[in-house]
C-alpha cells in the first residue's frame, strides 16, 4: 500500500520551490500518493488544491491527519514552525526542506526555526551553505533539482517565438525572475545589471539579444514598468526585451545560447541546475556556492558580467539538449530515498 505524502508549500506560486514540489510529485507518483497544501498568497477559487489562506482549519487538520508523512517546503519561517507543531501533535513523520535563507533574516528567526526543526524526523538542506547555518543532527544536504520533462512543458507563446525568429542571426541570452523585488536596496534578480550589459552590447555592436522573463507582475514598486520605460528611453529595444508572462523557461533555455543568473542572494538555484542539465552555459553571481560547471561573475558587477558573457559566447556553440530516461531514473532513485525509511 502506497504511503500518503502531504506536501506543504507555495504550490501555485511562480518560482523554484513550486516547480520542485510539482516535479517531485510527478517523479514519484508511481511510488507514493501525494496531496498538497498551498501557501501561495493568491487564493485561486477554481483550484482543487487546498490553500492555507482560505482559513479552513478543519480542512487543514484533516489533510495532516490523513497523511503518513508531512513534507514542509514553506518559505516563511514561522509557518514552517506552525506546520511542524501541528504535524507533531498528530504524531506524523515530518520532513522539512529548507530551500533558502532569504526569509531567515536575523538570529531570532534562525534560533526559533532550529528549535522546531528538532521535532522533525528529517531535515533537508538544499546546499551546504544552508546546512552550515543549522547543522541539525537530523539534517542532510540534498540538492533540490529535479529534471524537467519537456513533454509536460507548455509550448512557447507566439510573442516569444516571434522574438526568437526576428533574432535568428544573434546569440540569445536568457534570464528569469519570479517577480521583481529589492533585496537590501538592490534589484534581487539583477535586471538593472542586464540593462547595463545591453548598453555595452550596443556600444560594441555585438550580435547578442537578451530576453528577460518576469513570471509575475505582483510587485509594489512598479519596477517592471520603470525598466521597460528605461529600455525605451535609452533605445535598447534591439538589445534587450522584457517578457511578463509565466512561460516555460525550460523551453526558452533550449532555444538559447547562454543563461544568466544575476541574483544578489541565492539558494540552490533551479535555473542554474536546469541550464547545466540542458547543456547550456550558465553564468551566475558569486554570492553562494554554485554547482560545478557554472561560470561565476563578481556580484553586482555589470562589467565583469559582460566580460564573462563575451568570453563564453565567443568560445561556445549550442549543444544538444541533455535529457535522457537514464538521467531521470537516477534522480527518481535519489528522491525515493527521502521517504523510503520513514
Amino acid at each position: 500500500m502506497k504511503k500518503n505524502i502531504l506536501e506543504i508549500g507555495p504550490y501555485s506560486a511562480v518560482g523554484g520551490v513550486s516547480i520542485h514540489i510539482k516535479r517531485l510529485a510527478a517523479l514519484l507518483k508511481g511510488h507514493y500518493n501525494f496531496t498538497f497544501i498551498d501557501e501561495s498568497p493568491r487564493l485561486q477559487v477554481d483550484s482543487e488544491v487546498f490553500n492555507l489562506r482560505s482559513k479552513n482549519i478543519f480542512k487543514y487538520c484533516g489533510l495532516i491527519y490523513r497523511a503518513d508523512v508531512v513534507h514542509i517546503h514553506s518559505g516563511i519561517w514561522w509557518l514552517t514552525c506552525f506546520h511542524i507543531s501541528t504535524a507533531f501533535i498528530f504524531r506524523k513523520k515530518i520532513i522539512v526542506s529548507i530551500h533558502s535563507l532569504s526569509n531567515l533574516k536575523n538570529n531570532f528567526s534562525i534560533k526559533i526555526t532550529q528549535l522546531f526543526l528538532s521535532l522533525a524526523t528529517k531535515v533537508i538542506f538544499v546546499s551546504q551553505e544552508i546546512y552550515e547555518k543549522f547543522k541539525s543532527k537530523n539534517g542532510a544536504v540534498i540538492h533540490a533539482f529535479i529534471p524537467p520533462d519537456l513533454s509536460n512543458e507548455k509550448d512557447l507563446p507566439s510573442e516569444v517565438l516571434s522574438i526568437l525568429k526576428k533574432n535568428t542571426d544573434k546569440k540569445i541570452i536568457v534570464n528569469n525572475a519570479s517577480k521583481l523585488v529589492l533585496y537590501r536596496g538592490q534589484d534581487l534578480y539583477g535586471m538593472d545589471l542586464l540593462i547595463e550589459v545591453a548598453h555595452m552590447i550596443k556600444k560594441e555592436s555585438n550580435n547578442y539579444k537578451i530576453i528577460f522573463v518576469v513570471a509575475s507582475r505582483e510587485e509594489s514598486l512598479n519596477l517592471f514598468d520603470l525598466y521597460q520605460q528605461r529600455i525605451k528611453d535609452e533605445k535598447l529595444e534591439n538589445q534587450i526585451t522584457l517578457i511578463h508572462n509565466p512561460i516555460s523557461f525550460v523551453k526558452l533555455m533550449v532555444e538559447s545560447d547562454l543563461v544568466v543568473r544575476a541574483t544578489n542572494t541565492d539558494g540552490d538555484a533551479l535555473t542554474v541546475r536546469e541550464a547545466l542539465f540542458l547543456n547550456r552555459p550558465i553564468i551566475a553571481s558569486d554570492v553562494t556556492f554554485r554547482p560545478e560547471g557554472t561560470i561565476l561573475f563578481k556580484n553586482r558587477d555589470s562589467e565583469d558580467l559582460y566580460l564573462k558573457i563575451n568570453e563564453t559566447l565567443n568560445k561556445s556553440k549550442r549543444e544538444p539538449v541533455g535529457l535522457s530516461e537514464e538521467n531521470l531514473q537516477t534522480y527518481r532513485k535519489k528522491h525515493i530515498s527521502i521517504y523510503k525509511f520513514l
